[in-house]
């Protein structure tokens, strides 16, 4: 393979990743505590021994970059809703929840009740508190800053906020879900406070994606016709050689 077309191809393939990144966060632009995906160029070979051969293709062209998804955590605009069971997090960390795969943590703090008085999130998690699930009966429910959970003026747990060493090494599992690898544990978020009544946004700037979903997709389109210039070159070549 010419390398030129290789490295066409190679944009192309990249471009196409980051088109679905961003549109993936633009259409979570109104999921609360949503964070927002991006992609970054590497160079592939960062992390191998210098003194070894460079991987490369069939025609031996070395493979010299790559991308990588990386997850922005910074924080989204807390709006007010007045909704007893909506909880955003002032400061750092999140909240403890137990999902069918096991230990998760989300900054999405829709909840609400089952049947049984289970508090659970906008996916059917368990939210924990005290190490374990949280179950509310009574009828007026009050969380300080804290995260001290009083139901008709008694106190009956504390919400687990936890927090990770920075910068976060969290597996994305889902839009709103993450899981600590093995080894990382997760510590009380004890200067965090809750905010009851309302909720963190996604953290996407709509402009923003905008801007770069369009810059991306020129950039796709510029590869595309390279690597057709290449097939082009390519096919006249052999044509012409044919006849030689």
């Amino acid at each position: 393979m010419n390398s030129g077309m290789y490295a066409a191809l190679s944009g192309s393939m990249a471009s196409i990743q980051r088109m679905e990144s961003l549109t993936n966060n633009l259409a979570n632009l109104n999921t609360s505590g949503y964070k927002k995906d991006r992609i970054i160029f590497e160079t592939v070979l960062a992390a191998v021994d210098p003194t070894a051969p460079p991987t490369t293709v069939p025609d031996q062209t070395p493979v010299q970059s790559g991308v990588r998804f990386v997850t922005d955590y910074s924080s989204g605009s807390v709006r007010q809703t007045g909704s007893t069971l909506d909880f955003a997090l002032d400061g750092d960390g999140y909240f403890a929840v137990n999902t069918s795969q096991g230990p998760a943590y989300t900054r999405q703090g829709n909840f609400h009740l089952d049947t049984g008085g289970k508090l659970l999130t906008a996916q059917g998690d368990e939210v924990l508190g005290n190490g374990k699930a949280v179950t509310i009966t009574g009828n007026k429910i009050d969380v300080n800053g804290k995260g001290e959970i009083f139901v008709d003026g008694v106190q009956t747990g504390t919400l687990d906020v936890v927090d990770f060493p920075k910068p976060y090494a969290l597996d994305k599992t889902g839009g709103t879900i993450f899981t600590a690898p093995a080894g990382v544990t997760g510590t009380p978020a004890k200067t965090t406070a809750i905010r009851q009544g309302s909720l963190e946004g996604s953290n996407v700037n709509p402009i923003l994606e905008m801007a770069n979903l369009i810059e991306t997709t020129r950039y796709y389109e510029s590869c595309i016709k390279a690597v057709k210039s290449y097939d082009d070159m390519a096919a006249k070549a052999s044509n012409e050689l044919g006849k030689v």
